[in-house]
C-alpha cells in the first residue's frame, strides 16, 4: 500500500504542476477578451443602400448590405460596390452569404465577393440576378442584399466606405434614383 501511496502523490504532484503550468485551465492566458465596436450605422430608408452591423462581435463581426424600400424603380437587377476600410484594423472572412432579396421570386444569382488583389483594404462585391428575367421592386421597408463577415487583427478604428458603387437595372444600367448611405465605423478594442 505504501507504493502505491508514493505512485498517488507523485501523479498528484505532476499533475498540480501540469494545471498550473497552464494557466489553471484559461488557456494559459490572462489578457483582456478583444472585441469589436460598430456605430454609424443608419436606418434603412426608400431607394437607399444602407451598412449595418450589430453593435458588438467578440473577435468577429457581420456586416450587412441593406436595400431601404420602397423603391421608385422595379427594375432592380443587381448591386455592385466597394468597400474601403483600413486592412491593418480587420480583414473580411469568406465566405460572403446572400441575402433574400434579389432571389425572392426563385431567379438564380450570381455573387462575386473578393479583395482587389493590389489593395488589401478594397473589397469588391457585385451581386445580380441571373439570366432573361425582369428586375425586381423592394416593397418592404427593409432588404438583405449581402452578409459579409470582418475579422478584428489589430487594436484600432475603422470607417468602412461605398465606394464605385450602382444598383442596376435589367439591362446592367445605373439607376440614379437609388444612393448609397453613410460609412460606419468599427473599432477593435
Amino acid at each position: 500500500m505504501r507504493g502505491s501511496a508514493i505512485v498517488r502523490a507523485a501523479l498528484t504532484g505532476t499533475l498540480a504542476a501540469i494545471i498550473l503550468g497552464c494557466g489553471g485551465g484559461g488557456g494559459g492566458s490572462n489578457d483582456v477578451i478583444s472585441h469589436l465596436l460598430c456605430s454609424g450605422t443608419s436606418a434603412p430608408a426608400p431607394d437607399q443602400v444602407t451598412l449595418g452591423c450589430p453593435a458588438t462581435g467578440i473577435d468577429s463581426i457581420t456586416l450587412s448590405v441593406h436595400l431601404g424600400g420602397p423603391t421608385t424603380s422595379s427594375s432592380i437587377y443587381g448591386l455592385k460596390f466597394d468597400l474601403v476600410f483600413d486592412p491593418s484594423v480587420v480583414q473580411f472572412e469568406p465566405p460572403a452569404m446572400e441575402g433574400g432579396f434579389l432571389k425572392k421570386d426563385g431567379a438564380s444569382t450570381i455573387m462575386q465577393v473578393g479583395p482587389d488583389p493590389g489593395n488589401p483594404g478594397r473589397l469588391i462585391v457585385a451581386i445580380t440576378r441571373q439570366g432573361a428575367v425582369g428586375g425586381l421592386q423592394a416593397s418592404s421597408a427593409d432588404q438583405t442584399v449581402i452578409t459579409l463577415l470582418f475579422r478584428g487583427i489589430a487594436t484600432g478604428s475603422t470607417t468602412i466606405t461605398f465606394e464605385n458603387a450602382a444598383v442596376v437595372d435589367s439591362s446592367l444600367q445605373a439607376i440614379p434614383s437609388i444612393s448609397f448611405g453613410t460609412p460606419l465605423t468599427v473599432a477593435f478594442n
